[in-house]
């Protein structure tokens, strides 16, 4: 009877409640953290700039990759966010002579992709990313590169993924462990009585919470930016120094594409992504209409 009562009860609120649709005015995202000092915010800067960069097959692109820069994932509202409305993935396809197919989940007012297949050809279970693009065919790519793109015709053993935004990670990674054990703890009896589970990830040597990446894999900033850098863009660094694609006649480096020069004051590519994000702040809240508090009560 209870239960009865309470259903009736939300059918009642939720009669009344109507869609406030997208969200107006500006999106008060992709600004830097406030008190930055004058050095920290040309760092942000220059992060931001090499986040925009788009790479060329001379500086590290590929031999397979999902897009050729940074923020072609992340740029929805503004630099760091999401996907743009129009998916540059259908532009690089064929960019520079490019020879790949675009794959039918693919639309040029879609989101972009990536893409994660559950199993081997030979039924292995497999469950890491494969880059929908490769660099055959470029007018910049080493003549002998003939690698070909993934299989694309079993839905059924693909998973699809799109960008989340990076929007406050600095503040994220500053949070103590024992602030994130101590929540977990406190939201305990909430969680159990809507059935949520789950636990967080460690890192296997200190066992210290990692934080990013699809799996919350990544401890840091940088090595989600190093990763992300070899897996997305085809960029090999310092942390993440081989390359994925083991055909040699592909390859354009014996050794990390992107790296620092630091007698030279020069910051590698994933330093500049690290600075960046950490630097980023999280967006404001938009003003909560009546129906969006009765939501978040």
């Amino acid at each position: 009877m209870k239960k009865t009562l309470t259903l009736l009860v939300w059918a009642g609120v939720l009669a009344g409640q109507t869609d406030p649709g997208l969200r107006r005015g500006a999106a008060n995202a992709g600004e830097p953290l406030p008190g930055l000092t004058a050095g920290e915010r040309a760092v942000f800067e220059r992060g931001k700039d090499a986040f925009e960069e788009i790479d060329n097959v001379d500086e590290g692109l590929g031999p397979r990759f999902n897009l050729d820069s940074c923020a072609g994932c992340h740029s929805q509202p503004s630099i760091g966010g999401s996907s743009p409305a129009l998916n540059p993935q259908i532009a690089v396809a064929g960019r520079m002579g490019a020879l790949n197919q675009i794959p039918s989940f693919l639309r040029p007012d879609g989101p972009v992709r990536v893409m994660r297949l559950r199993r081997t050809a030979g039924g292995q279970m497999d469950g890491g990313v494969h880059s929908l693009f490769t660099i055959t065919g470029r007018f910049d790519a080493p003549p002998g590169c003939r690698i070909t793109q993934p299989d694309f015709s079993r839905p059924e053993n693909m998973a699809l993924r799109i960008p989340t935004p990076v929007f406050g990670l600095g503040l994220i990674e500053a949070i103590p462990d024992a602030t994130l054990r101590a929540n977990l703890a406190a939201t305990a009896g909430r969680r159990q009585e809507l059935g949520i589970v789950g636990r967080f990830n460690t890192n296997g040597n200190d066992g210290t919470i990692t934080r990013f990446g699809w799996k919350a894999q990544n401890k840091s900033l940088q090595i989600f930016s190093g990763e992300a850098y070899n897996v997305e863009v085809g960029v090999t660094n310092e942390l993440f120094p081989q390359e994925r694609e083991e055909d040699p006649a592909c390859w354009t480096s014996a050794g990390p594409e992107s790296r620092a020069d630091h007698d030279l004051n020069k910051f590698s590519d994933i330093e500049l992504f690290t600075q960046f994000m950490r630097y980023l702040d999280a967006p404001s809240p938009a003003f909560a209409s009546p129906a969006a508090g009765r939501g978040k009560q």
